[in-house]
C-alpha cells in the first residue's frame, strides 16, 4: 500500500528519478522537482550524494543532478516475472539514412583513420504505456540489470534496463567494466569460442583504453575476463577491471572514460566529431552515463544502454547501437541495435497501436 500510494504521488512530481541495482528487489529513489543543472564533468567536483543523470554529449543538455534531501525506499513484491513477447515490430530491412551512414563510418574504420565508431539510431513508436508498469515489468524481466525510471519537465520521461557499470565503489575499491560485442542468445551463455573475431576485436579495445584511463588518475588492482556475460536475450563480451582512486579525482577520471568506446569510438574525440556530424539525430540522453554518486562513501554509476524516452503522451523513441569495425556488415549492425531495442519493446507492458 506504502509503495502504491507513493506511486500516486509521483504521478504528480514533476522531478524523481526511482531505481533498482542489479540482483535486488530494491526499489530506491528521489524526489527533487528542481534538479541542479551542470553544464560539465568538473562541476561534479562540488557535488555529493546525488543521483547523476548526463547526456552522451556534455554540454548539449545539463547534467541533471538529483538532490538526496528526499528518498524513498520499498521492496519490489514478489510478482513473477512477466511473460516477454516475440515484438512484431522487427525492421530487417536497413534505413537510407542508416546505410549512408554506416557508409561512412565503416569506410573510416577500412582506410584506417578510426579503429572503431559506433553509429546508433532510434526508433519511435506511438504507444500507450504506463510508464510506472514497464518500470516494474523491466525490474522483473531484467534482475541483473540496473533499471530505472526517471521523469522532469525538461527532460521528459526515461526508462532504462542497462547491463553496463561506468564506475562503482568507494576509491579504495572501484570497479569499472569493459563491455562490448552483441551476440543474440535464447538458451546458454555462449562459450568463449562462439565468439566472432570482431566482437573479440571489439571488446578489447574496450578494455585497453578503460585501463590506459584509469593509470592515468588512479592505480590498477585486479582484473578478470574477457567472458561471456548474458543478460536477457543478448550476450555480450566483458571483463571486470578493479583499481583504486583518490575520491577528489572522480570527476578528472569520468571526463576521461566518457564517452567510452563501447559507446563513441577511438581515437575519441574524431569519432565524437563524426558521431556529432554524421548521426541521424542526437543522442540526447542515450549513451550518457546516470546513477547514485557519492564519491567519498560509495558510487554507481552506469551507461545509459537498453533505453526509451517518452516526450509526450503518446510517442515514444528507443535507442540502441552498435560498433563499427574493418570486419562489420551493414545487416549485422542493423539487426543488432534491433535486437537491442527489443529489450525493452519485449516487456508486456508495451501495447503498441503504431508499429
Amino acid at each position: 500500500m506504502e509503495s502504491e500510494l507513493l506511486i500516486q504521488r509521483l504521478q504528480k512530481e514533476s522531478g524523481f528519478v526511482l531505481y533498482r541495482l542489479p540482483g535486488t528487489k530494491t526499489i530506491q529513489g528521489v524526489i527533487d522537482s528542481n534538479p541542479k543543472q551542470l553544464n560539465t564533468i568538473q562541476d561534479l567536483q562540488g557535488v555529493s550524494n546525488a543521483f547523476i543523470f548526463a547526456p552522451f554529449l556534455i554540454g548539449s543538455e545539463p547534467i541533471l543532478a538529483f538532490s538526496s534531501d528526499e528518498r524513498v525506499e520499498f521492496e519490489l513484491n514478489d510478482s513473477i516475472s512477466p511473460a516477454l513477447s516475440h515484438s512484431s515490430s522487427v525492421t530487417n530491412h536497413p534505413t537510407d539514412n542508416y546505410c549512408k551512414a554506416f557508409d561512412l563510418f565503416h569506410q573510416e574504420t577500412i582506410d584506417g583513420h578510426f579503429q572503431k565508431i559506433v553509429l546508433a539510431r532510434s526508433k519511435t513508436l506511438s504507444i500507450k504505456a504506463d510508464t510506472f508498469q514497464l518500470f516494474f515489468d523491466a525490474c522483473r524481466a531484467y534482475p541483473d540489470t540496473m533499471v530505472y525510471l526517471l521523469h522532469t519537465q525538461a527532460s521528459g520521461t526515461w526508462i532504462g534496463a542497462t547491463p553496463e557499470v561506468l564506475l562503482e565503489g568507494n576509491c579504495i575499491q572501484m570497479h569499472s567494466v569493459a563491455l562490448a560485442g552483441t551476440m543474440r542468445c535464447n538458451g546458454e551463455s555462449p562459450k568463449l569460442s562462439d565468439w566472432s573475431e570482431k566482437n573479440k576485436e571489439e571488446q578489447q579495445i574496450v578494455a585497453d583504453y578503460v585501463r590506459d584511463c584509469i593509470r592515468t588518475v588512479g592505480e590498477l588492482k585486479d582484473e578478470w575476463g574477457p567472458y561471456s556475460y548474458k543478460t536477457a536475450h543478448l550476450a555480450h563480451l566483458k571483463s571486470d577491471i578493479y583499481f583504486r582512486l583518490d575520491p577528489d579525482k572522480m570527476p578528472e577520471l569520468l571526463s576521461l572514460l566518457h564517452p567510452t568506446p563501447a559507446v563513441c569510438g577511438i581515437p575519441k574525440r574524431e569519432t565524437l566529431q563524426c558521431i556529432i556530424h554524421h548521426e541521424e539525430e542526437d543522442r540526447s540522453y542515450y549513451a550518457g552515463f546516470l546513477g547514485w554518486y557519492n564519491p567519498k562513501e560509495n558510487s554507481q554509476l552506469y551507461v545509459n544502454l537498453r533505453c526509451l524516452h517518452q516526450y509526450d503522451d503518446s510517442h515514444v523513441k528507443l535507442y540502441a547501437g552498435g560498433g563499427i569495425l574493418p570486419s562489420s556488415s551493414l545487416e549485422g549492425e542493423w539487426m543488432e541495435t534491433e535486437n537491442k531495442i527489443q529489450t525493452l519493446l519485449h516487456l508486456p507492458s508495451m501495447n503498441l497501436t503504431v508499429k
